[in-house]
């Protein structure tokens, strides 16, 4: 039998009963009473009876008789139990599941007196026969994954090695894929003098994936050697600092200035913004040379202020793309970022992006059940929530979240209702969900690559700030785990708990 999910989800499944239909292998029977099948068979597997079909709903029926209606199909039906006499009813249910995207049909059994057991050992059968389907499956997938690990290694060595390469050779592509020239204007309007202190920002019209250097045009230049020019490089999805530079005035020239990435951007496609002031010149601004009329505003040179045009024109820039993930050559780094260079050799505190924290999701599923989310994204806040249960602890994951070279993870814990009685909250690193469970049952140290921050009980008010320590850094991706439990266990309302401002300290 293929256990296939409905082709669409009904509104109305959203009762607690329906969708817990969706977890777990039921029997169907018809024309047969609860009481007359074997209590041992109504323990090992929920049957439930099938009594028709009504405005599009399954009118289905418990141990205890009480009827009530299911929109959507079960997940997985071991078999339709049929008393022999009805024979014929079953086919307005074949067709309701069939109209909800069961593509097989479950197996009909037909219930005769004195045949119990043998009737049993047909479903025990067929059972066992999904088990070994699903075992398969799992040894097939396990297998596609090893291999796949393997093509990522491989793929990853080849790289470093044409990284390695290139950078020795100088031989990085570094292609110009977009000019805008500037263009002489009788106004010779200055937007850096026209703008707030914060400057000026320019959308670029070409996505992320590539970009290497960024260069932009002065029409005029003062040349003063305690002004410095402050750009940054952010993207709009997530207000990432993807790079930044500081660069004095006496550096630039009249004409191309090339702001040179630290490495070719790679990664996630995403919306690139420049950002640019002067600091420490309040008198005659430098003169940056404008593009052509621009129709589209999101392109027009802005505000960094308040995000509205100067003029109804763009910069004149230019826009260098190269491999993806490759260290840029020295001769292409004319004004090379500060950010980055900056930490090399050195610790650097990296905060988890807002888009990141959208991955989070209740780890330990099969242990914590709530009627609403355990696990709650609060990208807005720069925080995740992780509602305790009364007893025992729920556990968030953060998949693949943790670089390596990590030296320490950090978080600040907080309950935001006072009505909450003391939460216990932990942080910790490590490769799956039951490496890191033992970490927070505390049956072992943290071994290589992973850490673990110990236990913090935490009143309405307070916000220590959690931090686990890696023991021995590993090269490679890691799961970030958090949990929280009720001090004292028992009640567990109000315990809105979270974990916020996480960050990451890298080393390099």
């Amino acid at each position: 039998m293929t256990l296939q999910t409905s082709y669409k989800l009904s509104p109305a499944t959203k009762s607690p009963r329906e969708i817990d239909l969706l977890k777990e292998p039921i029997l169907l029977r018809m024309g047969i009473d609860h009481d007359e099948l074997p209590q041992g068979l109504s323990n090992a597997v929920k049957i439930l009876g099938f009594d028709g079909v009504k405005d599009d709903a399954a009118m289905l029926s418990d141990a205890s008789g009480q009827k009530f209606e299911v929109h959507e199909a079960p997940l997985c039906t071991l078999a339709i139990l049929i008393n022999p006499a009805h024979r014929g009813r079953e086919k307005r249910l074949l067709d309701w599941l069939r109209d909800r995207g069961i593509a097989d049909h479950p197996a009909i059994f037909e219930w005769h007196s004195g045949r119990e057991i043998e009737t049993t050992g047909l479903i025990i059968q067929k059972l066992s026969g999904l088990l070994v389907s699903d075992a398969k499956r799992i040894a097939q997938s396990n297998r596609e994954l090893l291999a796949l690990r393997t093509l990522n290694d491989n793929l990853q060595n080849r790289f470093a090695t044409i990284e390695s390469f290139v950078d020795r050779q100088g031989l990085q592509p570094f292609d110009l894929v977009f000019s805008n020239e500037p263009v002489s204007s009788s106004s010779r309007s200055n937007v850096l003098a026209d703008a707030s202190f914060e400057g000026v920002s320019q959308i670029l019209p070409v996505a992320s994936a590539g970009v290497s250097a960024i260069a932009i045009h002065f029409e005029r230049l003062a040349r003063r050697d305690d002004a410095t020019l402050h750009a940054e490089l952010v993207t709009l999805e997530d207000r990432q600092v993807v790079e930044s530079w500081v660069v004095p005035l006496s550096k630039l020239g009249q004409g191309w200035n090339y702001l040179g990435l630290s490495r070719t951007l790679a990664g996630l496609r995403r919306t690139l913004n420049l950002q640019l002031h002067i600091e420490g010149m309040d008198d005659e601004m430098p003169l940056l040379s404008l593009g052509g009329l621009q129709p589209l505003e999101m392109f027009q040179v802005r505000d960094s202020a308040n995000d509205t045009p100067l003029l109804k024109n763009s910069l004149a820039m230019q826009i260098w793309c190269g491999m993806p993930g490759v260290l840029l050559p020295s001769w292409a780094n004319y004004l090379p970022a500060q950010s980055r260079q900056a930490s090399d050799g050195g610790f650097r505190e990296m905060p988890i992006a807002p888009g990141i924290l959208d991955l989070a999701a209740l780890a330990n599923t099969e242990e914590i059940s709530f009627e609403f989310a355990a696990i709650l994204p609060l990208p807005e806040e720069k925080a995740i929530g992780c509602h305790p249960p009364a007893t025992g602890i729920t556990i968030g994951r953060l998949p693949a979240a943790c670089p390596p070279r990590i030296l320490r993870i950090s978080s600040t814990a907080v309950i935001d209702n006072d009505a909450s009685q003391d939460v216990d909250f932990a942080l910790a690193i490590a490769g799956d969900l039951d490496s890191a469970r033992q970490l927070f049952e505390e049956a072992r140290v943290a071994g290589a690559g992973e850490a673990f921050s110990g236990w913090s009980s935490v009143a309405h008010g307070e916000e220590p700030r959690l931090n686990a320590f890696i023991t021995e850094q590993v090269g490679v991706w890691q799961n970030i785990y958090f949990a929280t439990r009720m001090k004292t266990p028992g009640d567990n309302s109000f315990a809105w708990a979270k974990f916020r401002d996480i960050s990451l300290m890298v080393n390099g």
